[in-house]
Protein backbone atom coordinates (compact mmCIF):
# COMPACT_ATOMS: atom_id res chain seq x y z
CA UNK A 1 0.00 0.00 0.00
CA UNK A 2 1.66 3.69 -0.87
CA UNK A 3 2.34 5.14 2.27
CA UNK A 4 -0.11 8.67 0.72
CA UNK A 5 -3.03 6.75 0.06
CA UNK A 6 -6.17 7.15 2.69
CA UNK A 7 -8.40 4.24 2.58
CA UNK A 8 -11.00 7.02 2.34
CA UNK A 9 -9.23 7.73 -1.15
CA UNK A 10 -12.64 6.47 -3.28
CA UNK A 11 -15.40 7.56 -0.99
CA UNK A 12 -18.53 9.41 -1.57
CA UNK A 13 -18.89 10.13 1.74
CA UNK A 14 -17.46 13.60 2.82
CA UNK A 15 -17.50 13.83 6.43
CA UNK A 16 -15.75 10.23 6.48
CA UNK A 17 -13.06 11.65 4.20
CA UNK A 18 -12.49 13.64 7.08
CA UNK A 19 -11.94 10.83 9.50
CA UNK A 20 -8.22 10.25 10.24
CA UNK A 21 -6.69 7.99 12.77
CA UNK A 22 -3.50 7.47 10.67
CA UNK A 23 -2.54 4.37 8.32
CA UNK A 24 -0.50 2.47 10.42
CA UNK A 25 2.62 2.15 7.91
CA UNK A 26 6.21 1.99 9.19
CA UNK A 27 7.91 4.78 7.31
CA UNK A 28 11.43 3.47 8.79
CA UNK A 29 12.47 1.91 5.88
CA UNK A 30 12.76 5.10 3.79
CA UNK A 31 15.03 6.25 6.05
CA UNK A 32 17.94 3.55 6.20
CA UNK A 33 20.50 4.34 4.99
CA UNK A 34 24.46 3.36 4.77
CA UNK A 35 25.71 6.82 3.83
CA UNK A 36 27.74 8.55 6.35
CA UNK A 37 27.31 12.28 5.74
CA UNK A 38 29.98 15.35 6.20
CA UNK A 39 28.01 17.34 8.25
CA UNK A 40 24.68 17.42 10.03
CA UNK A 41 23.45 19.77 7.40
CA UNK A 42 23.51 17.71 4.78
CA UNK A 43 22.16 14.38 6.49
CA UNK A 44 18.93 16.85 7.63
CA UNK A 45 18.32 18.00 4.41
CA UNK A 46 18.44 14.55 3.17
CA UNK A 47 16.08 13.42 4.87
CA UNK A 48 13.78 15.97 4.47
CA UNK A 49 14.07 15.08 1.08
CA UNK A 50 13.10 11.73 1.45
CA UNK A 51 10.06 12.92 3.89
CA UNK A 52 9.35 15.02 0.95
CA UNK A 53 9.08 12.59 -1.43
CA UNK A 54 6.73 10.49 0.88
CA UNK A 55 3.99 13.28 1.35
CA UNK A 56 4.97 14.76 4.74
CA UNK A 57 8.12 17.40 5.70
CA UNK A 58 10.47 17.07 8.92
CA UNK A 59 11.66 19.58 10.97
CA UNK A 60 14.24 19.58 13.42
CA UNK A 61 12.65 19.63 17.12
CA UNK A 62 16.24 20.05 19.40
CA UNK A 63 19.96 19.38 20.22
CA UNK A 64 20.92 17.23 22.06
CA UNK A 65 24.41 16.11 23.88
CA UNK A 66 26.10 18.79 22.78
CA UNK A 67 25.39 19.17 19.66
CA UNK A 68 26.15 15.46 18.66
CA UNK A 69 22.99 14.93 17.86
CA UNK A 70 19.73 16.48 16.30
CA UNK A 71 16.24 14.96 17.08
CA UNK A 72 13.82 15.78 13.38
CA UNK A 73 9.97 15.21 14.19
CA UNK A 74 7.00 15.49 11.64
CA UNK A 75 6.29 19.22 10.89
CA UNK A 76 2.73 18.42 12.42
CA UNK A 77 4.58 16.34 15.50
CA UNK A 78 3.50 19.40 18.40
CA UNK A 79 0.85 19.30 21.03
CA UNK A 80 -2.06 21.73 20.68
CA UNK A 81 -4.14 22.82 23.97
CA UNK A 82 -3.87 19.59 25.22
CA UNK A 83 -5.48 17.68 22.20
CA UNK A 84 -5.08 13.53 22.92
CA UNK A 85 -2.93 11.58 21.09
CA UNK A 86 -3.83 9.72 19.27
CA UNK A 87 -6.90 11.54 18.61
CA UNK A 88 -9.65 9.15 20.37
CA UNK A 89 -12.85 9.89 17.83
CA UNK A 90 -10.23 10.42 14.77
CA UNK A 91 -12.27 13.35 13.99
CA UNK A 92 -9.83 16.55 12.97
CA UNK A 93 -10.68 19.66 14.97
CA UNK A 94 -11.47 22.68 13.72
CA UNK A 95 -8.52 24.77 14.80
CA UNK A 96 -6.22 26.89 12.83
CA UNK A 97 -3.12 24.67 13.16
CA UNK A 98 -1.39 22.34 11.80
CA UNK A 99 0.13 20.11 14.97
CA UNK A 100 -1.64 17.40 16.01
CA UNK A 101 0.86 15.39 18.00
CA UNK A 102 2.55 13.35 15.26
CA UNK A 103 4.53 10.49 16.82
CA UNK A 104 6.71 10.29 14.01
CA UNK A 105 10.79 10.80 14.76
CA UNK A 106 14.19 10.46 13.02
CA UNK A 107 17.64 10.93 14.78
CA UNK A 108 20.76 12.17 13.15
CA UNK A 109 23.77 11.43 14.98
CA UNK A 110 27.49 11.92 14.70
CA UNK A 111 29.97 9.08 14.56
CA UNK A 112 31.92 7.97 17.34
CA UNK A 113 35.22 8.92 15.77
CA UNK A 114 34.03 12.19 14.79
CA UNK A 115 34.29 10.95 11.08
CA UNK A 116 30.47 11.95 10.14
CA UNK A 117 27.26 12.12 10.68
CA UNK A 118 24.09 8.99 9.95
CA UNK A 119 20.52 8.69 10.06
CA UNK A 120 19.32 6.57 12.82
CA UNK A 121 15.28 5.58 12.21
CA UNK A 122 13.87 3.37 14.80
CA UNK A 123 10.56 1.33 13.95
CA UNK A 124 7.50 1.32 16.15
CA UNK A 125 5.18 4.08 17.07
CA UNK A 126 7.85 6.76 15.96
CA UNK A 127 8.41 5.52 12.73
CA UNK A 128 4.53 6.38 12.18
CA UNK A 129 1.82 8.95 11.64
CA UNK A 130 -1.62 9.82 13.00
CA UNK A 131 -2.85 12.06 10.29
CA UNK A 132 -3.18 12.17 5.95
CA UNK A 133 -0.49 12.65 3.98
CA UNK A 134 0.27 15.94 1.87
CA UNK A 135 -1.89 15.86 -1.28
CA UNK A 136 -1.20 19.60 -2.50
CA UNK A 137 1.90 20.95 -2.39
CA UNK A 138 -0.09 24.85 -1.78
CA UNK A 139 1.10 25.90 1.80
CA UNK A 140 3.72 23.56 2.37
CA UNK A 141 7.17 25.83 2.61
CA UNK A 142 9.86 22.57 2.34
CA UNK A 143 7.75 21.55 -0.80
CA UNK A 144 6.28 24.85 -2.17
CA UNK A 145 9.11 27.71 -2.68
CA UNK A 146 9.92 29.78 -5.59
CA UNK A 147 12.85 28.94 -7.45
CA UNK A 148 15.90 31.22 -8.51
CA UNK A 149 13.69 32.09 -11.55
CA UNK A 150 10.80 32.65 -9.50
CA UNK A 151 12.32 35.01 -7.33
CA UNK A 152 13.85 37.16 -9.87
CA UNK A 153 10.70 37.75 -11.25
CA UNK A 154 9.62 39.12 -7.69
CA UNK A 155 12.76 41.29 -7.31
CA UNK A 156 12.69 43.20 -10.85
CA UNK A 157 8.59 43.87 -10.16
CA UNK A 158 8.66 45.10 -7.02
CA UNK A 159 11.68 47.29 -7.78
CA UNK A 160 9.22 48.73 -10.09
CA UNK A 161 6.28 48.88 -7.08
CA UNK A 162 4.22 46.07 -8.78
CA UNK A 163 1.41 44.65 -6.38
CA UNK A 164 1.89 42.01 -4.99
CA UNK A 165 -1.60 40.24 -7.16
CA UNK A 166 0.49 41.54 -9.76
CA UNK A 167 3.41 39.48 -9.35
CA UNK A 168 1.48 36.38 -8.15
CA UNK A 169 -0.34 36.33 -11.63
CA UNK A 170 3.14 36.61 -13.24
CA UNK A 171 4.48 33.80 -11.09
CA UNK A 172 1.78 31.16 -12.18
CA UNK A 173 1.73 31.96 -15.82
CA UNK A 174 5.68 32.11 -15.81
CA UNK A 175 6.48 29.20 -13.05
CA UNK A 176 3.71 27.45 -12.17
CA UNK A 177 5.55 24.11 -11.20
CA UNK A 178 6.78 26.33 -7.96
CA UNK A 179 3.28 25.94 -6.15
CA UNK A 180 3.39 29.62 -5.56
CA UNK A 181 1.29 31.33 -3.22
CA UNK A 182 0.69 35.27 -2.48
CA UNK A 183 2.41 34.32 0.96
CA UNK A 184 5.89 33.59 -0.93
CA UNK A 185 5.71 36.67 -2.41
CA UNK A 186 5.28 38.65 0.53
CA UNK A 187 8.15 36.43 2.44
CA UNK A 188 10.66 37.34 0.00
CA UNK A 189 9.76 40.68 -0.39
CA UNK A 190 10.33 41.36 3.17
CA UNK A 191 13.70 39.23 2.62
CA UNK A 192 14.62 41.56 0.11
CA UNK A 193 13.55 44.78 2.41
CA UNK A 194 15.93 43.29 5.22
CA UNK A 195 18.84 42.43 3.08
CA UNK A 196 18.78 46.27 2.35
CA UNK A 197 19.07 47.09 5.95
CA UNK A 198 23.06 46.50 5.75
CA UNK A 199 23.20 44.52 9.47
CA UNK A 200 21.10 47.83 10.49
CA UNK A 201 18.09 47.29 12.82
CA UNK A 202 14.57 48.52 12.58
CA UNK A 203 15.38 51.39 14.54
CA UNK A 204 18.55 52.16 13.55
CA UNK A 205 17.26 51.74 9.27
CA UNK A 206 14.26 53.91 10.56
CA UNK A 207 16.28 56.79 10.99
CA UNK A 208 18.95 56.02 7.96
CA UNK A 209 16.03 56.19 6.04
CA UNK A 210 15.07 59.58 7.48
CA UNK A 211 18.80 61.10 7.32
CA UNK A 212 18.88 59.34 3.89
CA UNK A 213 15.67 61.41 2.24
CA UNK A 214 17.01 64.19 4.30
CA UNK A 215 13.51 64.25 6.37
CA UNK A 216 13.11 67.11 9.22
CA UNK A 217 13.45 64.35 12.17
CA UNK A 218 14.13 64.81 16.11
CA UNK A 219 13.78 61.85 18.77
CA UNK A 220 13.93 61.34 22.37
CA UNK A 221 15.18 58.15 24.59
CA UNK A 222 14.62 57.21 28.06
CA UNK A 223 18.01 58.66 30.00
CA UNK A 224 18.37 55.76 32.04
CA UNK A 225 17.59 52.47 29.42
CA UNK A 226 17.99 54.60 26.64
CA UNK A 227 15.07 53.18 24.60
CA UNK A 228 13.58 55.41 22.09
CA UNK A 229 10.29 56.67 23.25
CA UNK A 230 9.48 59.50 20.75
CA UNK A 231 9.95 60.11 16.93
CA UNK A 232 9.28 63.31 15.33
CA UNK A 233 9.10 62.81 11.56
CA UNK A 234 8.38 65.68 8.50
CA UNK A 235 9.05 64.79 4.36
CA UNK A 236 11.14 68.04 2.83
CA UNK A 237 8.25 69.00 0.83
CA UNK A 238 5.23 68.48 3.42
CA UNK A 239 7.53 71.34 5.42
CA UNK A 240 7.35 73.17 2.11
CA UNK A 241 3.65 73.02 1.96
CA UNK A 242 3.26 73.92 5.09
CA UNK A 243 5.30 76.93 5.55
CA UNK A 244 3.10 77.94 2.40
CA UNK A 245 -0.21 76.72 3.18
CA UNK A 246 -0.21 77.27 7.18
CA UNK A 247 -3.52 78.57 7.53
CA UNK A 248 -5.00 75.22 8.84
CA UNK A 249 -3.71 72.59 10.46
CA UNK A 250 -5.17 69.26 12.23
CA UNK A 251 -4.23 66.66 14.11
CA UNK A 252 -4.97 63.03 15.52
CA UNK A 253 -4.05 60.29 16.74
CA UNK A 254 -4.81 56.47 16.61
CA UNK A 255 -4.11 54.68 20.25
CA UNK A 256 -1.49 52.16 20.13
CA UNK A 257 -2.14 49.80 16.67
CA UNK A 258 1.09 48.93 15.98
CA UNK A 259 3.61 46.07 17.45
CA UNK A 260 5.40 48.45 19.49
CA UNK A 261 2.27 49.58 21.51
CA UNK A 262 2.67 53.23 20.85
CA UNK A 263 0.78 56.31 19.51
CA UNK A 264 0.74 57.56 16.52
CA UNK A 265 0.39 61.01 16.23
CA UNK A 266 -0.82 62.57 12.62
CA UNK A 267 -0.55 65.97 11.63
CA UNK A 268 -2.24 67.54 8.43
CA UNK A 269 -2.73 70.29 6.61
CA UNK A 270 -4.92 71.63 3.57
CA UNK A 271 -4.53 73.69 0.69
CA UNK A 272 -6.77 76.36 -0.98
CA UNK A 273 -8.01 73.76 -3.34
CA UNK A 274 -9.06 71.75 -0.41
CA UNK A 275 -6.69 68.83 -0.67
CA UNK A 276 -5.35 67.27 2.26
CA UNK A 277 -1.32 66.88 2.78
CA UNK A 278 0.68 65.27 5.71
CA UNK A 279 2.44 67.35 7.63
CA UNK A 280 4.01 65.47 10.33
CA UNK A 281 4.28 62.15 11.88
CA UNK A 282 4.85 61.02 14.84
CA UNK A 283 5.28 57.87 17.41
CA UNK A 284 4.80 58.65 21.73
CA UNK A 285 5.55 56.26 23.99
CA UNK A 286 2.16 57.67 25.86
CA UNK A 287 -0.56 60.95 25.32
CA UNK A 288 0.07 62.61 28.17
CA UNK A 289 0.35 66.31 28.15
CA UNK A 290 4.32 66.08 28.49
CA UNK A 291 4.45 63.91 25.23
CA UNK A 292 2.41 65.91 23.85
CA UNK A 293 4.04 69.06 24.18
CA UNK A 294 7.33 68.23 22.81
CA UNK A 295 5.33 67.43 19.65
CA UNK A 296 3.82 70.48 19.68
CA UNK A 297 7.90 72.36 20.23
CA UNK A 298 9.11 70.17 17.58
CA UNK A 299 6.20 71.69 14.87
CA UNK A 300 6.61 75.12 15.85
CA UNK A 301 10.66 74.95 15.39
CA UNK A 302 9.52 73.40 12.33
CA UNK A 303 7.32 76.37 11.25
CA UNK A 304 8.78 79.09 12.48
CA UNK A 305 8.80 81.78 14.95
CA UNK A 306 7.60 83.92 12.57
CA UNK A 307 4.27 82.48 11.28
CA UNK A 308 0.87 81.05 13.49
CA UNK A 309 -1.86 79.00 11.89
CA UNK A 310 -5.33 80.22 11.71
CA UNK A 311 -6.81 77.81 13.25
CA UNK A 312 -5.33 74.39 14.49
CA UNK A 313 -8.31 71.62 14.93
CA UNK A 314 -7.87 68.41 17.64
CA UNK A 315 -10.48 66.34 19.13
CA UNK A 316 -11.30 66.91 22.95
CA UNK A 317 -8.21 64.83 23.71
CA UNK A 318 -7.03 66.75 27.13
CA UNK A 319 -3.61 65.65 26.83
CA UNK A 320 -3.45 67.76 23.86
CA UNK A 321 -5.37 70.87 24.42
CA UNK A 322 -3.22 72.83 27.46
CA UNK A 323 0.11 72.19 24.89
CA UNK A 324 -1.59 73.48 21.82
CA UNK A 325 -2.73 76.81 23.74
CA UNK A 326 0.77 77.11 25.17
CA UNK A 327 2.95 76.96 21.99
CA UNK A 328 0.43 78.50 19.78
CA UNK A 329 -0.84 81.15 22.20
CA UNK A 330 -2.26 82.97 18.45
CA UNK A 331 -3.80 80.39 16.86
CA UNK A 332 -7.61 79.43 17.23
CA UNK A 333 -8.03 76.11 18.94
CA UNK A 334 -11.38 74.49 17.27
CA UNK A 335 -12.27 71.12 18.41
CA UNK A 336 -13.40 68.60 15.53
CA UNK A 337 -17.24 68.11 14.60
CA UNK A 338 -16.90 64.94 13.48
CA UNK A 339 -15.38 63.62 17.20
CA UNK A 340 -18.27 65.44 19.13
CA UNK A 341 -21.02 63.65 17.02
CA UNK A 342 -19.53 60.22 17.61
CA UNK A 343 -18.83 61.06 21.19
CA UNK A 344 -22.85 62.70 22.00
CA UNK A 345 -24.10 59.71 19.70
CA UNK A 346 -22.27 56.85 22.12
CA UNK A 347 -23.02 58.80 25.32
CA UNK A 348 -26.69 58.73 24.04
CA UNK A 349 -26.84 55.20 23.29
CA UNK A 350 -25.71 55.00 27.12
CA UNK A 351 -28.52 57.27 28.56
CA UNK A 352 -30.97 55.38 25.91
CA UNK A 353 -30.24 51.98 27.78
CA UNK A 354 -28.21 50.67 24.32
CA UNK A 355 -30.98 51.90 21.71
CA UNK A 356 -28.54 52.57 18.88
CA UNK A 357 -30.86 53.80 16.77
CA UNK A 358 -32.36 56.39 18.48
CA UNK A 359 -28.68 57.69 19.19
CA UNK A 360 -28.54 57.63 15.75
CA UNK A 361 -31.36 59.17 14.56
CA UNK A 362 -30.66 61.78 17.73
CA UNK A 363 -27.02 62.85 16.50
CA UNK A 364 -28.25 63.36 12.69
CA UNK A 365 -31.73 64.76 13.53
CA UNK A 366 -31.97 67.49 16.83
CA UNK A 367 -28.31 67.39 17.53
CA UNK A 368 -27.12 68.37 13.90
CA UNK A 369 -29.85 71.26 13.82
CA UNK A 370 -28.11 72.94 17.57
CA UNK A 371 -24.44 72.06 16.51
CA UNK A 372 -25.06 73.65 13.07
CA UNK A 373 -26.54 77.22 14.77
CA UNK A 374 -25.12 79.75 12.78
CA UNK A 375 -26.40 82.92 14.89
CA UNK A 376 -26.62 82.89 18.78
CA UNK A 377 -30.31 82.98 18.35
CA UNK A 378 -31.00 80.25 15.77
CA UNK A 379 -28.90 78.60 18.40
CA UNK A 380 -31.36 79.12 21.33
CA UNK A 381 -34.35 78.15 19.12
CA UNK A 382 -32.79 74.99 18.55
CA UNK A 383 -32.25 73.91 21.77
CA UNK A 384 -36.15 75.41 23.10
CA UNK A 385 -37.12 72.50 20.24
CA UNK A 386 -35.51 69.94 21.69
CA UNK A 387 -36.37 70.64 25.64
CA UNK A 388 -40.10 71.11 24.17
CA UNK A 389 -40.27 68.15 21.85
CA UNK A 390 -37.67 66.21 24.01
CA UNK A 391 -38.97 66.61 27.71
CA UNK A 392 -39.79 63.14 28.40
CA UNK A 393 -35.88 62.14 28.07
CA UNK A 394 -34.53 64.45 30.97
CA UNK A 395 -31.44 62.77 31.20
CA UNK A 396 -30.29 63.02 27.28
CA UNK A 397 -32.02 67.24 27.49
CA UNK A 398 -29.57 67.73 30.40
CA UNK A 399 -26.44 66.10 29.02
CA UNK A 400 -27.00 68.09 25.97
CA UNK A 401 -27.58 71.26 27.65
CA UNK A 402 -24.80 70.81 29.87
CA UNK A 403 -22.58 69.95 26.97
CA UNK A 404 -23.07 72.83 25.09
Amino acid sequence: MDPRTSEYENSEDEEAARVWVGDGIDYSPYFITSTVFQTNVEAIQWAKNIAIKNGFEIVISSHKHGGKQTLLRCSRGERYRGLPIPLEDGLSRKTKTKACGCPFRLKVRQLQDFSGWQIVANAGEQSTHNHEMIVYAEGHQQISDLSPAAKLIVRDMSSYQAKACAIMTALRTKHPEDNPTIKHVYNYRDRLRKDGFEGRDMISQFFHLAVTNKYYHASLADSETNVLTHVFMAHPASVELLRTYHWYIGMDSTYKTNKYRMSFFEIVGMTPCNNNFKIVYAIMQDETESSYRWVMECLRNLIGFDMNPTVILTDRELGLMRPVREVFPDSAHMLCTWHINKDVENRVYKLMGGDMNFASKFKNGRWKKIINSQTVDEYELEVAKMKDTMGKIGNVVAYVVTLV
